[in-house]
Order: structure tokens, then C-alpha cells, then sequence
């Protein structure tokens, strides 16, 4: 894949994000539901995305791991630009599957469809740290494609809303 081609991409995947962004706090909008409960959380917006109850704990710990993995995008993007391969098979791997430890309660309240991007979301890290540490980063840029279209589709289809303990 050429330098122009992945700029290209993080551009689109930019843009689709952007417009993401724009739809969930639309101008005059109300920003996510807080303090209410499930039931009412979910009818409150127009927001046609799942409507995923979590405390405050649970939701800074989600939002932290969704942006460990777009930094952790970053890191891998940067060190190609440097060859440093090693670099980003370490920074791949801190994201596999049983990498973080969620909040009590954090895992009964995701939907399985959220859960099952999650992991694939995971899986995506731990495979692309394998194939980096063989040296096939065609293999890699592939999984990390798959990652980026998975984190794609849960933003598409979830919002969080932050509920009471």
C-alpha cells in the first residue's frame, strides 16, 4: 500500500468520523443523556444508535479504551513511518484480548453485539502484533483495517448514556 493511498484512508475514516460526531451532538442538540434511567435513556434522543447505560466509572473507562486504541492507531502509523517494526508489534500487543481490567459491572451492561465488536476489535490487535513480529505487514495493514472498520461500526451503532449507580 503507498504513503498516498493510506493517507487517503486515514482521511476518509477522518471525515466518516467527523461526520459521526456531527450526528451524535447535531447543532442545538443535547449532548448525551445524563441521570436518567435505562428505560428512558434510550426513548429521550433521536439518535437511532443502541443507547448503552453505564455509571460514570464505566463510561471513563470505555471512553479511555477507545482512545488507547485510536493512539495506539497513531503509534503504529508513526512508527511505520520510521520502520521501527518492533515498535509496532509492541504497541499492537497491549491490545489483545485480556489487556484491561473493566469496572465491576461493566461487561453485563454492553449489549452482545458490543461485545462481540470488542473482541474483535481485540483480536484485530493481537493478530496484527503477529504478524509484525513475522515480518508480513501486508497481513498487518490488513487487520488493522479490519480494526479500524470494526471500531467504525460500533460507533455507528452504539452511544453511551451515562445512568446512576
Amino acid at each position: 500500500m503507498s504513503k498516498t493511498h493510506s493517507n487517503a484512508i486515514v482521511l476518509l475514516l477522518a471525515i466518516a468520523t467527523a461526520i459521526l460526531a456531527f450526528i451524535a451532538w447535531e447543532p442545538g442538540g443535547e449532548p448525551p443523556e445524563r441521570g436518567l434511567s435505562e428505560g428512558d435513556a434510550q426513548h429521550v434522543s433521536n439518535d437511532p444508535r443502541e443507547a448503552v447505560p453505564l455509571n460514570a466509572e464505566q463510561m471513563q473507562f470505555a471512553l479511555g479504551q477507545m482512545r488507547g486504541f485510536l493512539e495506539t492507531i497513531e503509534t503504529l502509523d508513526e512508527a511505520e513511518l520510521r520502520g521501527d517494526i518492533g515498535a509496532m508489534a509492541r504497541a499492537a500487543g497491549a491490545h489483545g484480548p485480556g489487556k484491561s481490567q473493566p469496572p465491576e459491572g461493566f461487561r453485563d451492561r454492553l449489549p452482545g453485539t458490543f461485545r462481540a465488536m470488542s473482541r474483535t476489535t481485540r483480536t484485530s490487535f493481537a493478530a496484527m502484533e503477529e504478524h509484525l513480529s513475522e515480518g508480513d505487514l501486508d497481513q498487518y495493514r490488513a487487520e488493522r483495517l479490519k480494526a479500524l472498520g470494526t471500531c467504525n461500526t460500533c460507533h455507528a451503532s452504539f452511544r453511551f448514556v451515562v445512568v446512576p449507580d
